[in-house]
C-alpha cells in the first residue's frame, strides 16, 4: 500500500493532496512552500522489457529487482518556484509556462544541489558533496543512496518501481500516453503545469512526459540477473534519465526507457524530482 504523508523542510510544507479526486483534476497545491510525497514500500518487482512493454531497446533486459528500503518520492517534478525558493535562481527556458511548470535546463549537479538544500534545512545529512554554485556547481555522490537519510535523486530502480506502481503498463499509469503525459504529439513544444494529467496508481504525476527526470545512477548496460538495491556503476560518462519529456515520441515515454544524459547538460527537456528513504 502506498501512503501519502507530510514532512517539513526548507520552509516547504510537504503535505498530502486530498481528496484524491481533487488531485486527479489537477488541483494539487502548487507554491514554493508545498510539495507532497508518496511512500513506496520495500519489495520486489520486474524491471526492464517486461510483458507490458513494446518498442524495447537492447539495454532494457528484464530482471528482478529487490529494494530493501521503503522510500519517499515527490508527487510532482520540481517546479520553477520550488527550485528558486531553494537555490535563489530559476534556470528554466520555459518561464512563460509559469512558476508551477517543472524547472528544466538543470544539470545533474544542479539537481543534487537542490536535494542538498532540502537536507540542510531539514537537519539531515547531505547525500552529495558539492563545490561552486548556481549553474557552475559540481557535485559528487557522498553516501550510499540506500543508507543516506537526506534528500536525493531516486536510483533508477526506485524511479522505475514508483513509475510502475505494481502495474505492467507501457507508461506511468496508462497504456494511453496522452492520458498521463505531455509529449511531442500534444505539448505544443513546451512544458506544462505539473499535475494536469492523470496520476499513476501511486498518485505520482508526470512520471511519463513533461520533462525527462535525472536519476542517481551512472548509465550502464544491465543483465537479466536478479539484483538487490542496485545503484549503478561507481563511475561513467552519463547519468540515466527516465520518463521522456514534452518533445519525446512514444517509445521514449515508456517506463522502461533508459536515456543517457551528460552530467553537465543544461538541456531544456531535462528536469527532476526528489525523494529520500522513508522514516
Amino acid at each position: 500500500m502506498r501512503r501519502r504523508l507530510g514532512l517539513r523542510s526548507l520552509g516547504l510544507v510537504l503535505s498530502a493532496c486530498a481528496p484524491a479526486a481533487a488531485c486527479a483534476e489537477g488541483s494539487i497545491p502548487l507554491d514554493p512552500r508545498v510539495a507532497a510525497y508518496v511512500e513506496v514500500p520495500a519489495g520486489t518487482f520486474l524491471m526492464g522489457c517486461t510483458a507490458g512493454q513494446q518498442l524495447c531497446d537492447d539495454d532494457e533486459a528484464e530482471h528482478q529487482v529487490t529494494l530493501t528500503r521503503s522510500f519517499l518520492i515527490a508527487e510532482t517534478e520540481v517546479t520553477q518556484a520550488q527550485f528558486e525558493a531553494a537555490l535563489g535562481y530559476n534556470p528554466a527556458r520555459f518561464t512563460d509556462c509559469g512558476i508551477d511548470c517543472p524547472v528544466e535546463s538543470v544539470s545533474w549537479h544542479e539537481a543534487v544541489a537542490f536535494a542538498n538544500a532540502l537536507s540542510v534545512e531539514a537537519g539531515l545529512i547531505e547525500c552529495y558533496s558539492c563545490v561552486g554554485s548556481s549553474a557552475n556547481v559540481q557535485c559528487e555522490i557522498a553516501a550510499d543512496p540506500y543508507g543516506c537519510e537526506g534528500f536525493r535523486l531516486l536510483t533508477e530502480a526506485e524511479w522505475e518501481d514508483a513509475a510502475r506502481c505494481g502495474e505492467d503498463l507501457m507508461f506511468a499509469g496508462s497504456n494511453e500516453l496522452s492520458d498521463v503525459a505531455w509529449h511531442q504529439g500534444n505539448s505544443g513544444g513546451s512544458t506544462h503545469i505539473v499535475a494536469r494529467k492523470a496520476p499513476n496508481a501511486c498518485g505520482l504525476y508526470d512520471m511519463s512526459g513533461n520533462v525527462w527526470e535525472w536519476t542517481q545512477d551512472w548509465y550502464a548496460d544491465v543483465s537479466s540477473e536478479p539484483v538487490t538495491d542496485p545503484s549503478g556503476p561507481a563511475e561513467g560518462f552519463a547519468r540515466v534519465n527516465k520518463g521522456g519529456g514534452w518533445g519525446s515520441t512514444v517509445s521514449y515515454e515508456r517506463v522502461a526507457m533508459r536515456h543517457q544524459g551528460g552530467v553537465d547538460a543544461h538541456t531544456f527537456s531535462f528536469g527532476f524530482r526528489v525523494g529520500r528513504l522513508a522514516e
